[in-house]
């Protein structure tokens, strides 16, 4: 049967047919479906729980707010008490106004840079495969219908910083009279300072705003975001998911210039307003979470180390992340698949890239039969070391069942083996 699902990202396109539909239940790193069947969850939401399920701080928080009242005519404290709690730790954050996803924060940075620099085109980078529902970016997806013709965005190679296979910065001595923004997700490309700099470095040089699309990065990387751990600030960012643990939050951060055409007094950019973008319970659970990251403390081992050492919230999700990315490369390497999938990226967000989506779907599927769910690989801070255990051995199993497949007809092994359709992209023709 087709549904209709409220995010793209949670339709069967995505998941291996023995995976449940619905979930109705969830605390800590563990999930369970209406069929029963439990799994050790590495997707946390799409990536947006980063403490864990039912985490009792953040909900006892969100409780809290909901008693005293969740939306209001004007204002809230929280609405300032979040705002100033992003200016002390978000190093590009001089202004901030608040919203409930990421499209429409990064569409209001859009918005804003073209608005500030008087020119239309945005450079987007070709690795990364999502910034928006809003026209700008969907104009340019192979799913467009519906959407007037829009020629305002342009795509560049972030790994060879190359734009129509020309050198980048030939592009913008050419074009930089057009070139409104640069934009980046750091979450989905192997991301470093030196190339983080040569962005920042071309957007001063021809008079482009620069754009950290933090979404993903933001709360996870670091409690700055990859700005703070590299030392590069932009002039917009977008924050969201790990901000609030789960909570609908999002945050659009900046400097005071830009953000004041944004001002009915000082500019004409109608930039992020909503009825429910200031409700309480998404704004309690994002100050809650945010203190809990800056708090959260453990002793574990840590390397070669003998004694305990005291580790941050921080430690914790790269250790875990790490772990997993380094155990993945061998059982990559050991039973010969490297030619088909690989695994990298920040330790706290590692991704895992497959050549074929039937050895991902393949993968998957062992993946589900034996507990693991991981369509995404999102630690959080309830992935004690038992259940990353239980996640490694199933990697391993599930590698051994790949290369199994491997040995005969692809398509045949599917429809004998898992039972169900091949995994998808979101971004296709029908």
């Amino acid at each position: 049967m087709n549904k209709h699902y409220a995010t793209y990202s949670r339709s069967n396109d995505c998941f291996s047919s023995n995976c449940p539909d619905v979930f109705t239940r969830a605390s800590g790193c563990h999930v369970t479906a209406d069929d029963g069947r439990e799994f050790i969850d590495f997707g946390m939401a799409l990536r947006s729980v980063i403490l864990g399920y039912c985490y009792p701080k953040v909900d006892d928080a969100v409780k809290k707010a909901i008693d005293k009242g969740i939306s209001f005519t004007r204002s809230n404290p929280y609405e300032g008490e979040l705002k100033e709690l992003l200016k002390a730790i978000i190093p590009c954050c001089e202004e901030v106004k608040f919203g409930k996803n990421g499209s429409d924060a990064t569409s209001a940075a859009v918005k804003l840079a073209r608005a500030y620099t008087g020119k239309d085109i945005v450079l987007i980078p070709e690795e990364c495969p999502f910034f928006s529902t809003w026209d700008w970016f969907i104009a340019d997806t192979p799913v467009s219908d519906g959407i007037p013709w829009d020629d305002s965005t342009r795509k560049y190679s972030y790994n060879k910083m190359t734009c129509c296979g020309v050198d980048l910065e030939k592009i913008l001595k050419e074009e930089s009279h057009n070139i409104a923004a640069i934009i980046l997700d750091p979450a989905t490309v192997d991301i470093t300072k030196e190339k983080l700099q040569y962005i920042r470095g071309l957007c001063d040089k021809y008079g482009m705003v620069m754009i950290l699309d933090e979404v993903i990065s933001g709360f996870r990387y670091s409690l700055n975001g990859v700005q703070g751990l590299y030392g590069v600030v932009p002039d917009l960012c977008t924050l969201g998911k790990a901000m609030g643990n789960g909570y609908s939050i999002s945050a659009l951060c900046g400097r005071k210039e830009l953000f004041d055409l944004g001002l009915r007094d000082k500019g004409n950019v109608f930039l992020l307003s909503g009825t429910y973008f200031s409700e309480t319970t998404g704004l309690a659970a994002s100050i809650a979470t945010i203190k809990e990251l800056m708090e959260w403390h453990s002793f574990a081992s840590v390397g070669d180390r003998m004694k305990p050492s005291l580790i941050t919230a921080h430690d914790k999700l790269k250790a875990t992340g790490g772990a997993i990315i380094a155990f993945t490369r061998e059982y990559i390497k050991k039973n010969g698949l490297e030619e088909h999938v690989s695994i990298g990226g920040f330790p706290a967000c590692p991704m895992m890239k497959w050549k074929d989506l039937r050895l991902k779907t393949i993968f998957d599927w062992k993946m589900i039969e034996n507990g693991i769910l991981m369509p995404y690989i999102a630690p959080s801070l309830s992935h004690d070391a038992n259940e990353t255990y239980k996640t490694l051995d199933t990697i391993d199993d599930a590698m051994s069942f790949v290369k199994y497949a491997l040995t005969g007809d692809l398509d045949k092994f599917i429809d004998a083996n898992c039972r169900g359709h091949v995994e998808r992209p979101i971004f296709r023709r029908c």
